[in-house]
């Protein structure tokens, strides 16, 4: 992640950490690891830089006024400054106010991940070499593309015979073949 001086970026949200009765209420308190995004923070010349991220598309970056991380649950008030980007700040301290007040912890899921297929690589390697079959490659063009440069002996070498087998293979498969994977075998 890339940190800024707070100048240089003006959806940067200055943070003030409460203490007092004022903001004891707050609806944001300090707590990443609940949040549910990835998120990572150092200490710049502007205070303590923490930059949010819960998808790949969105980055909440927040100055807070000390160099070192607030504590954990503290209240967290923004102080939006009055300047020529106010309207782009006070939207980026709404946007990360709106996520942080209801953060949307993904769950872990209770199914379990499936297990790759043991010819996996095979498989779209057969796939790739019926396109490359069907579009008018050659063999040789087919090995050049699947496997890198042929050998200079084509015409003797078992590279070509890879191919050849790799291509009748993945006819078979797109013929019927496949669908055997696709149901399972009823007992008899």
């Amino acid at each position: 992640m890339l940190f800024w001086t707070a100048e240089a970026i003006a959806r940067a949200v200055h943070v003030r950490v409460g203490h007092d009765e004022s903001i004891g209420n707050s609806l944001v308190r300090f707590d990443p690891d609940k949040w549910g995004a990835h998120y990572a923070g150092r200490p710049t010349a502007d205070g303590y830089h923490l930059v949010v991220a819960p998808s790949s598309s969105v980055r909440h970056h927040l100055i807070f006024q000390s160099r070192d991380p607030p504590p954990v649950s503290a209240p967290l008030t923004p102080v939006v400054l009055w300047d020529a980007w106010h309207p782009e700040r006070l939207e980026a301290a709404q946007a990360f106010w709106r996520f942080a007040a209801h953060p949307r912890v993904r769950l872990p899921s209770s199914l379990p991940r499936p297990k790759p297929h043991p010819r996996g690589l095979k498989i779209a390697y057969m796939a790739w070499a019926l396109d490359l079959a069907g579009t008018g490659a050659s063999e040789r063009d087919t090995h050049r593309a699947l496997l890198g440069e042929p050998p200079a002996a084509w015409e003797d070498s078992g590279a070509r015979s890879r191919v050849r087998t790799l291509v009748a293979t993945a006819r078979r498969w797109r013929d019927g073949a496949a669908f055997k994977l696709l149901k399972p075998l009823r007992p008899i």
